[in-house]
């Protein structure tokens, strides 16, 4: 969320403040004995309210007294996520047809909140009888810190005065109002009987100089604030109908704060903002659940038998390895670890074994779904010289319909490679580099001819292709154009290990969670039956 130009703000409160000074200074009872200098005096003083009020419609009009909510979801949420977050968009956009009044009641809030949680459960368990039900206690109570505490957060950080706000205020803000407009009133009728000309020239310019802006920005900060509950309570409640939420409200930001820390450009000493628009944490050396560490980034690599899968692998690893680098998972999967110094994250290379032309076998296709399941990037190696599309086709059709099925995975992004450049016409001409994107030699256009085939076949899966040469005395491409694909898809390479760590951590955490409860509540029964004290509860223990 962009931060507030206080500025902006101060201009306004400058600009409103100056006549109120000046007639201070001046002297009320003066100007009263002095009608004529007090009308000529007057007409300045307007024109600064009458340029604080063009300001402040015009920053108001475009949203820049204070910070819009922002409409998007978290980039690591899945395509299930992504439609219920369009039920929370459609309920904050209705804030302008709702009563004013009701928007300052603390219980429309909370009635607010229990349609929401009826709503968006019902849409991730449509066929419960009752969705809500299902909810663990401390998923709900993790749900209400974490809105809470962005809210908290946002109000302090936006709103001039809000910590000194009390509730009592909140709710009689619309009784000030009224007040405030019941003195107005008669302060001008009360004017209009000893000079009517004069009081009515003012009154005109009162009401269009600060009565319709002040009003606009009261309704605007009213909005606003209900807008950003919705936005806010909305997320955590697909956070934990998805299951995000299992692993506690504590350490879900802690993750949520690596992830989006280890994501954030190379040389930017900016921390990145968490969900609430508040600074994330530093990131931490901790490993995920899984041993991965934070920085760690797993590539799966899969195409058909001969599309130049090992060459890929070995140009990136800068050498042919063997033995000792090479660790197999399984009989289909195979782990490299690199750390390429343009990158600056580790990677966790899982080459998968090559399908033939009749398209991937149903133990080898059960192999890369488990392979793309613990993936934050898939790599699809595709022959240049390689007319036969079909295989890869179902290969992607068939990654596509196993997600689809499991709409509680967010699918990895998958980055096309298109091999054997070399082998291209002009057969003989092998002379880098090679600038595909505007071609001119032939090379360079067979190159870009053979990238646009491959898209126009395969591009609804793919997140984009690029062209390398793996064979070991002609590596091209790998530094110049693969690498920094990958560097900017960590983004959203990190918002698919995140998902992954959240769910691997809750089910990890189930049963060691149970066992120490368990166990304290041992010492409690232990103490209360020996006759000893019970041991007061303490502050958890860090994970």
């Amino acid at each position: 969320m962009p931060p507030i130009s206080k500025w902006r703000l101060v201009i306004l409160a400058a600009l409103v403040a100056a006549p109120v000074l000046f007639l201070l200074g001046l002297g009320c009872w003066w100007l009263w004995q002095h009608p004529d200098i007090a009308f000529i005096a007057w007409w300045p003083m307007a024109g600064c309210v009458a340029a604080a009020s063009l300001l402040s419609w015009y920053w108001q009009r475009n949203k820049q007294l204070l910070p819009p909510p922002d409409p998007n979801p978290p980039m690591e949420w899945t395509d299930r996520d992504r439609e219920a977050w369009k039920l929370v968009i459609a309920r904050a956009e209705r804030a302008a047809t709702i009563d004013p009044s009701r928007l300052v009641v603390f219980q429309f809030y909370v009635d607010t909140a229990q349609e929401m949680a009826q709503e968006i459960t019902r849409f991730y368990h449509p066929r419960a009888k009752e969705p809500v039900g299902s909810l663990t206690i401390p998923e709900v109570l993790a749900v209400i810190e974490l809105a809470a505490s962005d809210l908290a957060e946002m109000v302090d950080r936006y709103l001039p005065g809000g910590h000194l706000l009390t509730i009592d205020q909140w709710r009689s803000a619309p009784t000030y109002a009224n007040w405030y407009r019941m003195g107005s009133m008669a302060f001008w009728a009360i004017s209009a009987l000893f000079n009517p000309v004069k009081t009515v020239i003012r009154y005109t310019a009162a009401q269009l100089g600060v009565s319709q802006p002040m009003q606009m920005l009261q309704d605007n900060l009213v909005a606003w604030f209900y807008t950003a509950f919705i936005h806010r309570v909305g997320t955590y409640l697909i956070e934990v109908n998805s299951g995000r939420l299992r692993v506690g409200a504590k350490r879900y930001r802690e993750l949520v704060n690596q992830a989006r820390a280890a994501a954030q450009p190379k040389g930017d000493d900016r921390l990145p903002a968490d969900s609430s628009g508040a600074a994330a944490a530093p990131q931490s050396d901790e490993p995920s659940t899984n041993g991965a560490p934070v920085n760690n980034v797993t590539i799966t690599v899969l195409g058909q038998v001969k599309a130049g899968k090992s060459s890929l692998i070995n140009a990136l690893l800068g050498e042919q390895r063997a033995g000792t680098d090479v660790l197999p998972l399984t009989s289909e999967i195979t782990r490299y670890q690199l750390r390429p110094a343009s990158v600056g994250s580790e990677l966790t290379l899982l080459d998968t074994v090559g399908y033939g032309h009749e398209g991937p076998g149903p133990d080898q296709l059960k192999a890369t779904q488990r392979a793309a399941q613990d993936s934050d990037l898939l790599v699809l190696v595709l022959h240049g010289r390689d007319p036969a599309r079909d295989p890869d086709l179902k290969m992607l059709q068939a990654l596509h319909a196993w997600f689809k099925e499991h709409p509680e995975l967010r699918r990895p992004p998958i980055l096309g490679v298109m091999t054997h450049i070399d082998l291209l016409p002009p057969l003989l001409e092998w002379s880098p580099p090679y600038n595909w994107q505007r071609p001119t030699r032939p090379k360079e256009k067979n190159i870009a001819e053979a990238l646009q085939t491959i898209d126009d076949a395969l591009g609804k899966y793919l997140i984009g292709v690029v062209p390398v040469c793996g064979a070991p005395d002609k590596v091209h491409g790998v530094e110049e154009w693969l690498l920094p694909r990958v560097v900017e898809l960590l983004g959203e390479a990190r918002a698919v290990a995140l998902l992954r760590c959240l769910k691997a951590e809750a089910n990890a955490g189930k049963i060691r969670k149970l066992l120490q409860q368990l166990l304290n509540a041992s010492k409690q029964v232990w103490h209360v039956s020996t006759g000893q004290s019970p041991m007061p509860p303490g502050p958890p223990s860090p994970k």
